[in-house]
């Protein structure tokens, strides 16, 4: 059976994603979903029409996801289509930056994986223990 094909962001998308203004003053966070760091000058506010454009099928989950596995040095080569898309026709894009997946965003995605680990292993410890409440 045939793997189904990685879903790709749309021209429009990219062209979206390569005017995303680069803010120095940004801070990113955590994105559970792609276990990777999201800052919020990579993407279009949620509910516009830009944003819109760019969450079909949550492809940017599969480029925060392979960003992600290069920062830890463990290359997702999976999702590594949607990353060559967005180099090659969003350069511009904020989270192309070296420093975004350079030895600070390292640690800081190191001790956010470390974090949900240790809440997924209470919550884990609660519900074995007869947690009622989750």
């Amino acid at each position: 059976m045939d793997t189904p094909a990685l879903p790709l962001f749309s021209p429009v998308a990219l062209a979206v994603l390569d005017r995303m203004p680069f803010d120095p003053a940004a801070q990113g966070g955590f994105e559970v979903m792609s276990g990777g760091l999201l800052w919020p000058d990579e993407f279009p506010r949620p509910g516009s029409p830009e944003w819109a454009a760019v969450k079909p099928h949550w492809v940017y989950r599969y480029l925060l996801a392979y960003r992600a596995s290069v920062t830890l040095g463990e290359a997702r080569d999976e999702f590594r289509p949607v990353w060559e898309q967005v180099t090659q026709h969003a350069p511009n894009w904020p989270g192309l930056r070296p420093e975004r997946r350079g030895e600070q965003a390292r640690r800081r995605l190191r001790a956010a994986l470390r974090r949900q680990e240790k809440c997924l292993s209470d919550l884990e410890a609660h519900l074995g223990a007869g947690g009622q409440d989750a």
